[in-house]
């Protein structure tokens, strides 16, 4: 099988440059910002990006206090293998609606199916009719995955594979079990907290280093990190207790094993080496409950395996194109 990937679209070596004066005005060229009512009327954002002679199309799903613009190179690199891309804002992130916007750090979401949803009413109303019969892919990170999982056991059939880069099958609730914190979120949403942040999270901090965050890559992290601090719409930083206690609840669903076995097509799991944000043991158990799932280890990298060094990442783009083309 030839890759078109057999270099690394963009290196650390020059990449405020290259992104800059390279890959962002391209992708600008391309780009049409979508905003879509969804299933309760809300605004909903995608960038959407049409190539000619696409090979298929890649629905990317981000992760929790991220957006569609952090995915960029991303973007970048799924549009030189040959696919199409829509990049969701979940709610709550980037340019769609935001339940507090007089709140904007917080993430906050009454019931996590409401995410489930609105990457559903993207694909039906948007991305199918824009496309038409090419054949669906999708790429998601961290709760973007668990998304992904959710939508893939109810709806199957609608993606041909699925890319899952460290899902949060369950999130790591640090020191308090998994019931514990369910149980604490529960209490504070009945006395009237559910929206408000929980008190371990703090809001946008512009201070925050590279040896704080999740990625290898000094670059990649500085580069999107100036971002932030120059959009408010980026700075969503921490969750509201009601947001904790849905991504508690969803880790049963996750790992129901007749929910998991209505996902039949095939699905790579991305698992870093080194991850605070996830349990990578509960990714392990899920993939062994999924028919066709395949789980590839990544080294030299965080939570973040997209926003890594360069080595580790040219790797992961190979094993991406290769997969999503065998």
């Amino acid at each position: 099988m030839s890759l078109k990937i057999t270099e690394l679209p963009v290196s650390e070596k020059n990449y405020e440059e290259e992104m800059k004066n390279k890959v962002e005005p391209y992708l600008a060229s391309l780009r049409e910002d979508i905003y879509f009512k969804s299933w309760d009327d809300r605004s909903i954002h995608c960038e959407q990006y049409i190539i000619p002679n696409a090979v298929g199309s890649v629905v990317i799903v981000h992760g929790f206090t991220e957006s569609a613009e952090k995915f960029r190179e991303m973007t970048y690199s799924f549009i030189l293998m040959g696919y199409n891309v829509f990049a969701l804002d979940n709610r709550g992130h980037g340019k769609s609606y935001r339940k507090n916007p007089d709140k904007f750090e917080t993430v906050t979401v009454d019931n996590f199916d409401e995410y489930i949803f609105d990457l559903n009413f993207l694909i039906e109303t948007k991305v199918k009719p824009a496309v038409g019969d090419s054949p669906l892919y999708i790429y998601a990170h961290s709760m973007g995955g668990a998304i992904a999982v959710q939508y893939l056991q109810k709806y199957p059939g609608v993606f041909k594979k699925a890319v899952l880069s460290a899902p949060m099958i369950l999130a790591n609730s640090g020191p308090l079990s998994p019931g514990l914190t369910l149980s604490v979120m529960r209490t504070m949403c009945l006395l009237g907290k559910k929206d408000e942040m929980v008190f371990i999270h703090k809001g946008f901090n512009p201070e925050r280093t590279w040896e704080q965050s999740h990625d290898t890559s000094k670059a990649r992290f500085e580069y999107y990190h100036q971002k932030r601090i120059q959009n408010t719409l980026l700075q969503t930083s921490g969750a509201s207790y009601s947001w904790v206690r849905e991504a508690m609840k969803v880790a049963k669903k996750n790992l129901d094993p007749e929910r998991c076995k209505k996902i039949e097509i095939p699905v790579l799991l991305c698992q870093p080496e080194e991850d605070s944000s996830v349990i990578s043991e509960k990714e392990d158990e899920f993939i062994s409950l999924v028919q066709n799932g395949r789980l590839e280890k990544f080294y030299n990298c965080k939570h973040e395996i997209y926003a890594s060094v360069d080595e580790t990442l040219l790797i992961y783009l190979q094993t991406i194109e290769a997969f999503l083309k065998e």
